[in-house]
């Protein structure tokens, strides 16, 4: 009976975390996203076993006002690390998303229609475009 009960609880726990997950970002970090001012944080994924952290480097010194994203994650084997440069109206789309994250969105990423929560699905686009994200891995 105690093994039942705390499968249950186990479950219930997950799924509640799962659909109360919201942006994956904090509010001080998207306040200055929305800015592009340097600011960075970093959050540990216990199911994974892997650590993330996000980072603002702010403007390009180009006068391009393009804003300077850096995402790394890293996992035992390895870690990738994307660096995206967004313009004002890109980096207004993704804050934007940052705010409404777990509301369905979609959008045509390459030929392939792709579905899912708001931030996922922008973040997605913009990940998949080289003109303003980059990706680089590692293995360990």
């Amino acid at each position: 009976m105690k093994k039942v009960f705390l499968t249950i609880s186990i479950l219930i726990i997950t799924t509640t975390i799962a659909y109360a997950a919201g942006s994956k970002y904090s509010d001080e970090f998207k306040k200055n996203f929305s800015i592009c001012k340097p600011f960075s944080e970093s959050k540990f994924n216990i199911s994974y076993n892997s650590k993330s952290s996000y980072e603002i480097k702010g403007f390009i010194p180009d006068g391009s006002e393009r804003c300077v994203y850096v995402e790394t994650n890293e996992w035992l084997r390895g870690k990738n690390t994307t660096t995206c440069m967004f313009s004002q109206k890109q980096r207004e789309e993704y804050f934007n998303s940052m705010l409404t994250p777990d509301a369905k969105h979609s959008a045509t990423i390459g030929a392939m229609p792709v579905v899912g929560s708001h931030e996922d699905v922008v973040f997605l686009k913009y990940f998949n475009d080289p003109k303003v994200c980059n990706t680089v891995s590692e293995k360990y």
